[in-house]
């Protein structure tokens, strides 16, 4: 086990876009707390002496937690696991919470990373989305954040939200790489199955972006990305060279990791896993030291699908050698077959003896995917 993820199922209001499991009955936190606090200190029994290398706080919204329960998730994850000295310690905030206490508390307390929930500096595009802050308050919330000593800070923003122009997502990408941040994560709107953005789209209230227009905002982005010095290394994911997500490389290279927390997701290699989405029952079923998560045995070829999955998300790309090693030879050899298509017509390309998606293809990953695929 190489990272641990802590999630945190609190925010203030819901997002029109989310369907990320996460309460607004904030009157539960310390309950919660306690809870989340017996599931790590159980699951640590099951990775003894191992040294960690990164520590993930992600929600919902970690920079709602008090000082006091923050400090007892730390105190219960580092009175269990072990990190490497320079381990990357990630908190997500939100840009209203990141007031100079915060800051000063979270940075006391170790963590070296911060991401940062901004979405948009266009407040009609804010308001749509029902973020808890306004464009200013998100553009503060950097500089206060490098203020106080943070040299390695993400951004995440949204690309598609309906009504947007292109000119007004390059204000945003420009805005983004004003500030001193060294990775920014950049996600296409989608319309998730039981969001109120979905609703309003069956119901003719709101029209996603036209495929041309989509395609356009992300090569903008990647121009102007790589024009302003940063490394395009993930579909949509952009970093200053040593300031890459550690602990999404855990994800994208099939290492294994742990959640704790509702809805948390723990992979071992060879079995996901995967914690209950409701906050009641998870804080019941740790009270009373039951099992809150469900698992699956991955088959041979889900593993191998996995694999491409995560690895060709990157611009490292899937490695043959690693194929033929960690999995039966008939995976190596369709990989083998079913990619030569792909690299012939250039959608694919070799890089020290790996194969990539070329960046700009990666909007057609899907496809390429299917194609590699054992059917």
């Amino acid at each position: 086990m190489k990272g641990l993820y802590v999630h945190i199922p609190f925010c203030r209001q819901a997002c029109r876009y989310c369907d990320f499991f996460f309460s607004v009955s904030l009157h539960y936190m310390d309950e919660f707390v306690a809870q989340l606090v017996e599931e790590i200190r159980t699951c640590g029994k099951s990775y003894p002496a191992q040294i960690l290398n990164t520590l993930y706080l992600g929600g919902g919204t970690p920079s709602l937690l008090s000082p006091e329960n923050l400090d007892k998730i730390l105190d219960a994850v580092h009175g269990t696991f072990s990190f490497r000295d320079d381990a990357e310690i990630t908190m997500e905030c939100n840009p209203d919470d990141l007031n100079a206490a915060l800051l000063k508390m979270i940075k006391g307390r170790g963590f070296n990373r911060l991401s940062i929930g901004v979405q948009s500096f266009h407040e009609k595009e804010l308001q749509l989305m029902r973020r808890s802050h306004n464009a200013g308050q998100a553009e503060a919330s950097v500089k206060r954040a490098a203020s106080a000593g943070f040299d390695n800070i993400t951004i995440d923003l949204i690309y598609g939200v309906p009504g947007q122009s292109a000119a007004e997502w390059e204000e945003n990408v420009q805005r983004a790489i004003s500030l001193p941040i060294s990775h920014l994560s950049a996600y296409h709107l989608t319309f998730e199955e039981g969001t109120i953005f979905d609703h309003w789209r069956k119901k003719g209230r709101l029209i996603p972006v036209h495929e041309d227009e989509s395609v356009g905002f992300y090569r903008l982005l990647r121009d102007q990305m790589l024009s302003a010095g940063f490394d395009h290394y993930e579909i949509s994911n952009f970093a200053h060279q040593d300031k890459m997500s550690e602990h999404n490389l855990l994800y994208w290279s099939g290492l294994p990791y742990l959640g704790v927390g509702p809805s948390a997701h723990s992979y071992n290699g060879s079995q996901r896993s995967w914690n209950i989405s409701s906050l009641k029952e998870y804080m019941e079923g740790v009270s009373r030291g039951e099992s809150v998560s469900e698992s699956e045995q991955l088959s041979s070829e889900e593993r191998y699908h996995d694999y491409l999955i995560t690895s060709l998300r990157t611009k490292w790309g899937a490695d043959p050698k690693f194929i033929k090693n960690h999995f039966e030879e008939k995976f190596w050899k369709h990989f083998e077959l079913k990619s030569a298509p792909f690299l012939e017509e250039g959608t694919m390309s070799i890089t020290d003896g790996k194969k990539t998606i070329n960046p700009n293809h990666w909007l057609i990953t899907d496809h390429i995917l299917k194609g590699l695929f054992v059917d």
